[in-house]
């Protein structure tokens, strides 16, 4: 012990420690549910591009295609392949998609529950989370 330290001032830091355990886990807390949501929102963007590519490649009109050789929406198509591709989305996703000019875009939904938050008060007890895909009717090129 230096000269210089008071028999007061033992200890002190111990005092901090509790403070300092609880911002790590409080960082920590905050981490594991911004994991979850990205890992959601990764997922829900995934099976957006899967139902707007699924939408686009089966949703043209064969007989169209075949009889003139243009590219045109079969609206009905487009409907089932977006509801096939939805079976893989999480319950509680709501659905819409739209023609744009040539594009069929494809919104998803959903509220994901949120692990650690709920336990703070005040803190939300999920997250609303959106992901948009969009492809493009047209022929591939030879």
């Amino acid at each position: 012990m230096s000269p210089a330290m008071d028999r007061s001032d033992r200890g002190s830091v111990l005092m901090l420690m509790p403070a300092a355990v609880l911002i790590v886990v409080i960082l920590g807390a905050m981490a594991v549910d911004r994991a979850v949501v990205f890992g959601a929102q990764r997922d829900l963007i995934a099976t957006a591009q899967a139902a707007a590519n699924d939408a686009a490649s089966l949703g043209v009109s064969i007989d169209h295609l075949r009889s003139d050789g243009e590219v045109e929406a079969d609206i009905a198509a487009m409907e089932a392949a977006v509801d096939t591709a939805m079976v893989a989305a999480e319950p509680g996703t709501t659905v819409s998609w739209w023609l744009e000019g040539d594009e069929v875009v494809v919104e998803l939904v959903r509220d994901v529950a949120l692990v650690f938050s709920p336990g703070v008060p005040g803190a939300p007890r999920s997250q609303e989370i959106t992901a948009r895909a969009s492809a493009e009717l047209r022929l591939s090129d030879p």
